[in-house]
């Protein structure tokens, strides 16, 4: 069997934000790879880092005072945090992209569709205004919206919010990147178009070759369109793994109480199980595992050592004092 190559490849990442407060350390040490034509699921609660390593990768931390302190993000074996701004543009929307969670406020108000969609070819390739123009009308007819023609004509006010999502999905897609960041995408989407939109994705991802980073909250929503998951906390990632592995032995109580607390079809319950106080403040991080003030499980070594990752067999690692003896230790 051919082992795919990694497309991308974050290397021990630390991005920090620098602010009158001190330093906050948003992103503390990530490391994730992305093979050839799959799809990599990101999760974690709000707070947990999974947006600000998108923003890294996609160098988008201009006019914030964060910045990559530490680390390598390898995009096809090159490393793109040491690359000039120039070419940091030319990646954007040509080898990578990236869907953000609001389309309303990502796209445009005073640009016509047909326009947003075709300044992204022409940004990145040579070819005509009318074969940019055709370009995009193709690109929007294969995620699936009626009426193209007309839409092309129209502004992101006058579509509903499934279609400007799709619309966010065309200009991610126009210039057939080698890499697309979707950065919970169907967040603002019932659920009927939510289902749509991961169909979208998926075919999309098949027909252009496409590899996906798809960050999201939802362990449902990776169940369905992901081939590995790594679950973040407190800027770390604390247990990666192929999906089937993750869902059917999740070794870090973290990503247990995130599992735990989907509801389950068939069976009621009086209440959902709920993982017990908040994401700790990046300025005031606990010693030891940044877990164990929220883990039913912890005890005194958790509390003052924070663990390496524990390999748990087949590629399935996790950041738990509990793994310690069921497996080989290292990253």
């Amino acid at each position: 069997m051919e082992t795919k190559k990694n497309i991308l490849e974050i290397k021990n990442l630390h991005t920090y934000f620098y602010t009158d407060g001190g330093i906050i350390k948003s992103v503390d040490g990530v490391d994730i790879k992305l093979k050839e034509g799959s799809t990599l699921g990101i999760v974690g609660e709000s707070g947990s880092g999974k947006s600000v390593t998108a923003l890294s990768v996609m160098s988008l931390l201009m006019g914030t005072r964060g910045r990559v302190a530490q680390g390598e993000i390898l995009l096809d074996g090159k490393d793109v945090v040491r690359i000039g701004e120039e070419e940091k543009r030319k990646l954007r929307g040509g080898r990578i992209s990236m869907i953000f969670q609001e389309p309303m406020t990502s796209l445009n108000p005073v640009m016509k569709i047909g326009r947003q969609l075709t300044e992204c070819v022409l940004q990145h390739e040579a070819v005509s205004k009318q074969e940019a123009y055709k370009k995009a009308e193709d690109m929007l007819r294969m995620t699936g919206v009626p009426r193209v023609e007309r839409m092309m004509k129209e502004y992101p006010f006058q579509l509903s919010g499934g279609q400007r999502q799709r619309v966010m999905i065309a200009i991610a897609l126009v210039c057939k990147p080698q890499v697309l960041i979707a950065d919970e995408p169907t967040t603002a989407l019932d659920v009927t178009i939510q289902a749509q939109i991961l169909d979208l994705m998926n075919n999309l991802k098949k027909e252009t070759g496409t590899s996906i980073l798809f960050i999201t909250h939802d362990l449902g929503v990776v169940a369905e369109t992901c081939d590995e998951v790594a679950v973040m906390y407190c800027g770390r990632v604390v247990e990666k793994g192929d999906v089937k592995s993750i869902f059917a032995a999740p070794s870090h109580p973290y990503t247990r109480g995130l599992l735990a607390s989907i509801p389950k079809l068939g069976v009621p319950v009086d209440e959902l199980e709920s993982i017990p106080g908040n994401v700790p403040s990046p300025r005031h991080m606990p010693e030891g595992c940044k877990f164990a003030p929220r883990c039913s499980r912890a005890f005194d070594k958790c509390r003052k050592e924070e663990p390496d990752f524990f390999h748990m067999g087949n590629g399935h690692v996790s950041r738990c004092w509990l793994c310690e003896g069921k497996g080989g230790e290292g990253k």
